[in-house]
């Protein structure tokens, strides 16, 4: 395992971190508590979890896990991250009081003001003290590290960073979408924050068009996860690859991935960049953001299929995808789109909702399955 000191932290983080928002069997504690346990025994020493993931089950796994970790934590040191979405200084409290009791911990390494989309909703935060109690938080011992999450652009989260000294930052990165948010990372590193990429598998989409973006591999012998993966630990302004585990054969490409790095040309980044540059940042990732729809429209499933199309798939992909895939082709809530437009405002990738809609329809319309 790599391990990168994390800005100004004083800690060493491994260059894989485990996500816990995508777990296969949520409903199975111990088969959970397996992959995390999986992933700490091999070498990654980055939890990251939230109230939100799975409605509390996330950090109730985590709770579970760490009650084994926590016997060998002095001699094997681990590091967990959480978050509160919330702007009033009281749900913020509340929100970490929760976290702390699911895990079964007393404090948390790292704790996010979260799901930051737009520059104006963290000046509202911090104009009604969330700042502040996060620095109550911390001198009260129940964090260590103040941190920032968010989706905007790259210009947007330096903007963010320039205003507050956070500790680090989580932000959507990959090698489909890096140049949104490359200089968050340049201005990150500049000011000696720590760096953790969300999404470093494009939300799935690498490894769902290996063949497409086979030109990723830099070696014969790697998959398209470990060179995704690679991609991103070559980029020395990067501490962490924030991977949503699904299984352990997942924790297992990915820690295979680090152990098996190396450097990659500067040329080779190049050239990889250029294929990529402009053409994919408009996917979605289907993250969910953009719900509730107040019409009850299915928008992840819908846009996520809408990718199908940008990829250049012939519309009986996209079809195929929404029945197979989503299970919503023959769901008329895509006609009851008021074009209200908080989707798009929600939106962290800022993809046109209302306008792919439209589309989808005649896309639907031409393929009938």
């Amino acid at each position: 395992m790599i391990y990168r000191p994390f800005g100004k932290t004083g800690k060493e983080l491994s260059s894989i971190g485990f996500g816990g928002m995508r777990f296969g069997e949520i409903d199975n504690p111990a088969a959970c508590a397996e992959m995390l346990l999986e992933a700490y025994n091999s070498g990654i020493n980055y939890f990251d979890t939230a109230p939100g993931y799975f409605g509390g089950k996330s950090e109730e796994r985590f709770g579970l896990a760490l009650k084994q970790m926590q016997t060998t934590r002095s001699e094997k040191p681990y590091y967990i991250s959480t978050k509160s979405n919330k702007a009033d200084p009281d749900d913020i409290r509340r929100d970490l009081e929760e976290s702390l009791q699911r895990m079964g911990i007393d404090h948390v390494d790292f704790f996010h003001m979260w799901w930051v989309v737009r520059p104006e909703w963290y000046y509202e935060r911090k104009a009604k003290g969330a700042l502040k109690m996060f620095e109550r938080l911390q001198d009260e011992g129940l964090i260590s590290h103040i941190m920032l999450s968010s989706h905007m652009s790259g210009p947007a989260i330096e903007e963010v960073l320039q205003d507050y000294p956070f500790e680090g930052v989580l932000l959507g990165y990959s090698a489909m979408n890096f140049a949104y948010r490359d200089r968050a990372l340049t201005a990150a590193a500049e000011n000696n924050r720590g760096v953790v990429v969300m999404n470093p598998l494009g939300g799935g989409l690498i490894p769902q068009h290996a063949e497409r973006l086979d030109f990723m591999r830099t070696r014969d012998d790697e998959s398209i996860v470990e060179a995704a993966l690679r991609f991103l630990i070559n980029d020395q302004r990067i501490n962490v690859s924030l991977v949503g585990f699904s299984n352990k054969a997942e924790v297992r490409e990915a820690v295979n991935a680090v152990n098996g790095f190396k450097p990659i040309p500067a040329d080779k980044i190049e050239q990889i960049r250029g294929n990529v540059c402009n053409e994919f940042n408009d996917m979605c990732t289907g993250c969910g953001y953009c719900l509730p729809c107040p019409q009850k429209i299915p928008i992840p499933g819908l846009m996520q299929s809408y990718n199908e199309k940008l990829f250049g798939n012939p519309g009986k992909s996209v079809t195929g995808k929404l029945k197979w895939g989503f299970g919503i082709l023959e769901d008329n809530r895509i006609d009851a789109c008021s074009e209200c437009g908080l989707c798009e405002e929600r939106c962290t990738q800022q993809i046109p909702v209302r306008e792919r809609l439209k589309k989808l329809k005649k896309v639907i319309a031409d393929n009938p399955l």
